[in-house]
């Protein structure tokens, strides 16, 4: 693995102070933002009272980290994903499936506070 690719929780987690996502990032050096949780951070900014105060915090905090985009590859690496989890009947929240096939098409692993990225192999 080439490092790790961290979600939309553990960066919330981490901005509010947690413990536990704070030893996340003192404990990985090779992070990195699948662009997918770039999206929820700013949904969730978005509909927060705090708005422009949540975007500048969550801009800032982005723009210290690699984000990785989706390409032809990630979406094909989704695709394959999805079609697992369908065939075990396994239902997974679809920003999760794009989060995970990013991480995969670039040799990261996910980190994360949700136990259902288990669901999936090799990330």
């Amino acid at each position: 693995m080439n490092g790790s690719a961290i979600d939309t929780n553990v960066i919330i987690k981490f901005l509010n102070g947690d413990e536990k996502a704070r030893k996340i990032f003192d404990e990985n050096k090779d992070i990195a933002i699948p662009v997918t949780v770039v999206g929820e951070l700013v949904f969730g900014a978005c509909k927060s009272a705090r708005r422009q105060e949540n975007l500048e915090i969550f801009n800032g905090f982005i723009s210290q980290y690699l984000v990785l985009p989706i390409d032809k590859s990630v979406a094909a690496i989704y695709g394959e994903i999805k079609m697992s989890l369908s065939s075990k009947g396994i239902n997974l929240p679809e920003n999760d499936i794009w989060i995970a096939a990013t991480a995969k098409a670039n040799n990261r692993r996910v980190i994360s506070f949700d136990t259902h990225f288990s669901h999936i192999e090799a990330i």
